[in-house]
């Protein structure tokens, strides 16, 4: 029941034009030095105006301009979906995910929530990621187009969101990480609050990608935020990246205390952390943190407020080493975790994976001059060139899934945007080919094609 349920959620994710829906356990702790803290914060008051965002470069930016106002196919298509959803968005009312007790909160993650009130995590990530998509979408239309009106009402959604948002934050619960125990914890998976409600938490990354996109995109492309707005947007930024590092170390501090544990190699090697980690890294862009950026991409220390100094042993490099397999054999050459354990469905699960570890690499190209996340080979020869190289097969219908009834992935062409845009070969290409290039992605890039794929 459980893993039918995760892949309601993620079909839920790869099919259509628009992606969208709801997806879908160290270092020792220190003191929280809040004199510390106060001067980070002082020292990162203003993004640069440089143009961009934390998926687009500058040039890139310019070029998707161009694109826009072009009649060249596929660009011009993606455009015209993104004009469309910026126009959409600007009539949409912001809908923050706010509850009163958070000691009340549900799972619900198994069924449609419907009830209309907000009292379940499914409840707090689904509203999250549809209104950090209109954010990041009409941030996104004004940084393409130039029209304020955009930039406008992508403020209104960040200004309301951070006023009125509740972050679902595992300290408000007294989590365990070590017992993997939390207030008010229930049996089973679709029970109201079982410990799946910790690691789920997650989830709350895409919001956060997004968001702190949408600010990354409005303050880099010359719209003026007020010194109110600008303090309260990312302040509410970092009570998110907060909460889902709350979640993300339900992960880490679960596998540093039970390193013996036959779930150990989950806790260190699943998809629940590469998407923590892409979160982070968003939010570390937007706040111009570079503890967390480190946290994220060396395994360094960062303070969050919640819960003090920690240093990250589930760094990005060490869950590409982890989770991207080499030197067991051909067959086996690029494979991931989650073909690995034949999650269901092992190739649709495995790519999903890989996405948000594409993620990573790519905000670290593009903010942190850190290119080489691409091509990071960890210590048993694994990386994302040969994730991509292998997983092509799958997509192109030439190796069947280990899983006999899933078909080729072929929802997941758009991500070999991102692949071809590092590696320039004819096989990525051919992935990309399988059918139209129109994917909007709303976890994340939004309009590939106009955003970061390769003229062709």
């Amino acid at each position: 029941m459980m893993l039918e349920a995760r892949w309601t959620r993620l079909r839920a994710l790869m099919v259509g034009v628009v992606l969208a829906g709801n997806v879908a356990c160290g270092g020792p702790e220190e003191a929280l030095d809040a004199a510390a803290l106060a001067q980070v914060e002082a020292e990162a008051t203003a993004l640069p105006t440089a143009g961009g965002g934390i998926f687009i470069t500058a040039a890139e930016l310019t070029r998707a301009r161009q694109r826009a106002t072009a009649t060249t196919e596929p660009y011009a298509e993606n455009a015209r979906i993104l004009k469309g959803r910026a126009d959409a968005a600007l009539t949409a009312t912001p809908r923050p995910f706010r509850i009163t007790d958070v000691s009340t909160i549900t799972y619900h993650w198994c069924s449609p929530d419907t009830d209309g009130i907000d009292n379940s995590l499914a409840d707090a990530t689904g509203k999250f990621t549809d209104d950090s998509d209109r954010m990041r979408t009409l941030a996104l239309q004004y940084a393409v187009g130039g029209d304020v009106k955009y930039a406008a009402r992508a403020l209104l959604f960040l200004k309301t969101w951070a006023s009125q948002h509740t972050p679902v934050n595992l300290h408000d619960l007294h989590v365990d990480y070590a017992a993997a125990k939390l207030d008010g914890q229930t049996v089973e998976y679709c029970s109201n609050r079982p410990w799946n409600f910790a690691l789920d938490g997650l989830f709350q990354a895409y919001g956060l990608i997004n968001a702190s996109d949408a600010y990354v995109l409005l303050k880099r492309n010359g719209y003026p935020l007020s010194t109110t707005d600008d303090a309260a947007v990312r302040e509410w930024l970092r009570k998110s990246a907060e909460a889902v590092n709350s979640s993300f170390q339900a992960w880490t501090r679960w596998a540093d205390a039970h390193p013996t544990s036959s779930a150990f190699a989950r806790y260190r090697s699943d998809n629940h952390l590469s998407w923590g980690l892409a979160g982070l890294l968003a939010a570390s862009v937007a706040l111009q943190d570079s503890a967390l950026a480190g946290y994220v991409l060396d395994g360094t220390s960062w303070t969050d407020r919640r819960n003090g100094a920690y240093a990250n042993p589930s760094h990005i490099k060490d869950v590409i080493n982890r989770a991207i397999e080499s030197g067991t054999g051909a067959a086996n050459e690029g494979r991931l975790y989650e073909e690995k354990i034949l999650r269901d469905p092992p190739i649709g699960y495995s790519l999903y994976h890989l996405w948000a570890m594409s993620l990573v690499a790519r905000n670290a190209e593009v903010n942190h001059a850190r290119p080489g996340f691409w091509d990071y080979v960890g210590p048993n020869g694994g990386g994302l060139h040969k994730a991509y190289t292998r997983y092509a097969a799958f997509i192109l219908g030439e190796r069947p899934s280990p899983q006999a009834s899933e078909a080729a992935p072929t929802d997941y062409r758009w991500l070999y945007e991102l692949g071809y845009a590092q590696w320039p070969e004819t096989r990525l290409k051919s992935v990309i080919q399988v059918g139209p290039r129109n994917r909007y992605i709303v976890q994340s890039i939004g309009p590939v094609t106009l955003a970061v794929g390769e003229t062709f």
